[in-house]
């Protein structure tokens, strides 16, 4: 039963794409949910359902979403940089610091040191 949960999930992921490309979040943002509940260790399915949110300025959900995320994978410094993004353009610097700061714990990548320079910039007040 589980594989055909997998299968499924993959399938409502798919489609949720498709629907992403269209820019019919709506049933997007159903599609990744439905992904998630037949598949709650689909990490890039939280990945895109923080994007929907994104997209809708709903920052504070997506980082919510990728924080259910982290609690899969928590090695995966991918997750910490995209909760930095979101809460910087939420406009919550302390906050932005801290996940990137995070992020750079496992991965020390320039991408990830520029972030944290424009974050503790607006942090700072610069």
């Amino acid at each position: 039963m589980k594989h055909y949960e997998d299968i499924e999930s993959d399938d409502s992921f798919d489609m949720a794409v498709e629907w992403m490309r269209q820019g019919n979040l709506e049933k997007a943002e159903r599609h990744l949910n439905r992904s998630i509940e037949l598949n709650p260790r689909f990490t890039y399915a939280y990945i895109a359902l923080a994007r929907v949110y994104a997209s809708q300025k709903r920052y504070s959900d997506a980082v919510h979403v990728l924080k259910r995320a982290t609690r899969i994978d928590p090695e995966f410094s991918r997750l910490r940089y995209l909760m930095a993004k979101y809460a910087y353009r939420n406009g919550d610097y302390r906050s932005a610091l801290g996940h990137i700061d995070r992020a750079m714990e496992t991965d020390a990548s320039e991408l990830y040191r520029l972030a944290r320079d424009i974050i503790e910039g607006r942090y700072r007040g610069g």
